[in-house]
């Protein structure tokens, strides 16, 4: 891991990225294939490029939301001691439980953990092995996800993608189910004060994105939305684990002119460090603004 720990500033809010990866380099084609050889765009430049390996940098991170009478995770990475097809996320250890603590908190203050979607990057976290027995890492939270998201994954299609990955709904979110913590959720639910989802489907059919909204501002938690810059510079490309890549467009699209008129900081899930940052039109696409306004360096101060 490389840098300072940072948090996020809304007034009586904050947002606390808790990175498990800060640079995992992705093959362009991976994601985008149909990509050309063209390396000028602005997205191509680092943090969010890598010229010698010629690889996108991706971070894989959870945020952790503490408002002024609750703590919610969002997302949860891609977890501790698990089966994985790919071999970055494959059995890993115990790093990013480690930067959660450090940050000050413990697992019983967590009142609900959000999932953004069900991919595997995404859920790792909610349990970790116990005597080979996946565990809830937060007990007391509340689990959310929509309907629409947990049915496909529990389908056919579903399947098929974890012969992949490996499967995570197994060791990773039906551990929930079976202990009464997860909840299907309408993807516009007001999850708590200054807490709200925004449905944002295609990547998958539940997707959703978190408006977080304090006495200073607002952050849009974009998830997999975006997933890389180059998305920016061209917003009509989808990737290839979209399920729904014409809606994923329209959804991005979308929320891009929104976020563009607002002037709204946007923090994608994947974007290397520090992430958030604010969009204007640029041509086709979008420029990229870090929100360096927002970020407070060190660890958070605990009120």
């Amino acid at each position: 891991m490389t840098g300072r720990p940072f948090w996020l500033d809304l007034g009586d809010t904050a947002v606390i990225p808790l990175v498990e990866t800060d640079r995992l380099l992705i093959d362009p084609a991976e994601f985008f294939p149909h990509i050309g050889a063209d390396r000028s765009a602005w997205c191509f430049r680092p943090p969010w490029y890598d010229v010698g390996a010629g690889r996108l940098v991706y971070a894989i991170q959870a945020f952790l939301v503490v408002t002024p009478d609750r703590v919610l995770l969002v997302d949860a990475c891609v977890g501790a001691h698990k089966h994985r097809g790919r071999a970055e996320f494959h059995q890993q250890g115990e790093d990013w439980f480690t930067r959660f603590t450090d940050a000050g908190f413990s697992a019983a203050e967590v009142s609900a953990v959000v999932f953004s979607h069900l991919h595997v990057d995404h859920v790792g976290w909610a349990t970790r092995p116990v005597n080979g027995t996946p565990r809830p890492v937060f007990p007391r939270a509340r689990h959310y996800v929509t309907e629409a998201e947990f049915r496909y994954w529990s389908g056919p299609a579903g399947a098929e993608a974890m012969r992949r990955t490996g499967d995570y709904l197994a060791d990773s979110v039906r551990p929930l189910l079976e202990h009464g913590l997860l909840e299907f959720t309408d993807p516009a639910a007001v999850l708590a004060p200054g807490v709200e989802l925004v449905p944002a489907p295609g990547h998958t059919p539940g997707n959703v994105c978190v408006r977080v909204t304090g006495s200073a501002g607002a952050l849009l938690l974009v998830g997999d939305v975006l997933h890389h810059p180059l998305q920016l510079c061209h917003p009509d490309w989808s990737t290839r684990y979209c399920v729904d890549p014409a809606l994923a467009t329209v959804t991005r699209r979308a929320l891009l002119a929104e976020l563009a008129r607002s002037r709204t900081p946007l923090l994608p899930a994947h974007f290397a460090s520090p992430s958030a940052g604010r969009v204007a039109p640029a041509g086709e696409g979008y420029d990229f603004e870090p929100a360096t306004d927002l970020v407070r360096y060190g660890r958070y101060p605990r009120r």
